[in-house]
């Protein structure tokens, strides 16, 4: 085949893929409308969405398994609270500086624990989901405790206050968006390739020229910012926010929900968190049932889709794409 064909049929495709992804975006946009009812259940898959996301950028590409990512969750969720509530500051100003200190607290761990490998630092980052729970119920003075903190105020951005579910599905949408453009971009970069090699291999990624241990702690510190804002927003929009939030169980989750959908794409992450919430919606039998039906789904995954439900659904097409080719 040519290659003049082979650059026609390639800018044939391009104008094709974008009225599909404005199509989509109109679609995502008209959910609320269509299912109104369904609102709450759409505004937690995106806020979840953002935390596998950015989970999916440390493990998925860096290779590093990591469980606290409900720690970073807890400095959005109550740093953003607590400086609204106690310190009267702006909530969009109080979401930036839990993010801030999400980073920051990244940066710090990042320095120690990424040093550690394997189960080594699954287990690390793990503790740290025990402490940051451990601390959110028992400084009942600062977070509420065992009970969380209530009344958290509603998001403000500028003059205009979020307080209806569809506003804050706009808004959660839009950061969804920005963050899977931002992972799209980073992951065909020169970075993105340098943390696949890293993934890969450690020793000959620093033979050619790369610091493993500088951008395995930049894809921890992305990712602790997806999951601050993640939490801050979690707070904001149901004004709530308690220990079982971030609970150790919801840790080994956000990574169940990452290797149930697929790792390294975009829509992998989201099936991920759609079919491990779809669950408890099942009917009161399949939700009492919830842990033994996700380890069995999990387990089945695992074993015949390494790649996760995405990417061999995608495997699938391609195969049968060169077949009719």
């Amino acid at each position: 085949m040519s290659t003049g064909v082979i650059g026609s049929r390639l800018l044939a495709r391009r104008p094709a893929r974008a009225g599909l992804t404005v199509a989509a975006l109109l679609a995502l946009a008209a959910l609320p409308l269509v299912l109104p009812d369904a609102t709450d259940f759409l505004v937690l898959v995106g806020i979840l969405y953002l935390v596998v996301m950015g989970l999916d950028v440390l493990t998925g590409y860096a290779g590093q398994v990591s469980l606290g990512q409900t720690a970073f969750m807890a400095v959005g969720g109550y740093g953003g609270a607590l400086l609204s509530m106690r310190l009267g500051w702006p909530t969009a100003l109080s979401l930036l500086a839990a993010a801030a200190a999400s980073a920051l607290l990244a940066l710090v761990l990042g320095l120690t624990l990424l040093r550690l490998r394997g189960y080594f630092l699954a287990l690390a980052t793990l503790g740290l989901a025990v402490i940051a729970q451990g601390l959110a119920t028992s400084l009942v003075g600062l977070t509420g405790g065992p009970s969380g903190l209530v009344g958290v105020p509603n998001l403000g951005l500028g003059p205009l206050v979020l307080t209806d579910p569809t506003s804050y599905y706009e808004l959660v949408l839009v950061l969804c968006l920005a963050g899977a453009l931002f992972k799209h971009n980073l992951v065909r970069s020169q970075s993105g390739r340098a943390l696949v090699a890293v993934a890969a291999d450690q020793q000959a990624a620093a033979v050619l020229g790369i610091d493993p241990g500088a951008f395995k702690t930049r894809a921890l510190v992305l990712s602790a910012v997806y999951a601050s804002v993640a939490g801050s927003v979690y707070a904001d929009y149901f004004r709530f926010f308690s220990p079982d939030l971030i609970a150790v169980t919801v840790a080994f989750s956000l990574i169940v929900m990452l290797a149930l959908g697929g790792s390294r794409s975009l829509l992998g992450p989201l099936l991920g968190v759609i079919l491990l919430q779809l669950l408890p919606r099942a009917g009161q039998a399949v939700a009492l049932y919830e842990p033994l039906i996700a380890g069995i789904v999990l387990v089945l995954v695992v074993t015949y889709f390494p790649a996760g439900l995405w990417g061999g659904a995608r495997r699938a097409w391609e195969a049968l794409a060169r077949e009719q080719g």
